[in-house]
């Protein structure tokens, strides 16, 4: 009887620490999801939210210009951020040809896209009054806007870079996202980083 009972007993010792065990289970496993969970919940909100970059912009202009930069030309087929640029570069006191009057000008010499930028047919565009050429490449972004450029401005007399620019827009969080797009910006405002820019190189360079 005695041994009846201890077989028992142990029956039910084994049978509580089963369901303590399958409790304990239940709870850490339903920690675990909870905590995987989180996890994934932060991994989507890093890449929707992710720590936003400015747009950036990187100017150069070597010192020493021989001469006074007072008109910028520009280059035909540089396309609208060319043409917002131009705009922008009127505020800070320069004189702006577009490419309208800089296409007349091609016609009336008789010139190409390309010969035009040769150095004895810059020399001509600088007897009419042009100082330089503004030549702007843009890399569209995947909502149309700009993604990044480059900007050079030539030198009618000399031929070589008077100065020169890089530009990126902005990002954030996963390419396309409601961060993404409150980071990037339009032309109009890239236009006028990029002239401020030059507009500031080339009046350093000249004091």
């Amino acid at each position: 009887m005695i041994v009846g009972r201890d077989s028992e007993g142990r029956r039910l010792r084994d049978c509580r620490a089963g369901r303590h065990t399958q409790y304990l289970r239940f709870i850490i496993g339903g920690e675990m999801r909870g905590v995987v969970r989180w996890i994934i919940g932060v991994m989507v909100l890093a890449s929707t939210f992710g720590c936003a970059v400015s747009p950036q912009l990187n100017v150069a202009a070597p010192p020493g210009q021989p001469e006074p930069i007072k008109t910028v030309a520009l280059a035909p087929n540089s396309g609208i951020l060319a043409d917002a640029i131009g705009f922008e570069l009127i505020k800070y006191g320069f004189e702006v040809f577009d490419t309208a009057q800089v296409t007349g000008l091609m016609v009336r010499m008789n010139l190409s896209e390309i010969e035009i930028l040769e150095p004895q047919n810059l020399l001509k565009l600088k007897s009419t009054g042009i100082d330089c050429m503004l030549q702007v490449r843009t890399v569209a972004g995947y909502d149309g806007g700009p993604q990044s450029a480059s900007v050079k401005l030539v030198s009618t007399a000399t031929g070589r870079i008077a100065a020169g620019a890089t530009w990126q827009n902005g990002r954030a969080g996963q390419q396309g996202s409601m961060a993404d797009r409150d980071a990037r910006i339009d032309v109009a405002a890239a236009a006028r980083q990029i002239a401020k820019g030059l507009a500031d190189a080339v009046i350093r360079q000249q004091r």
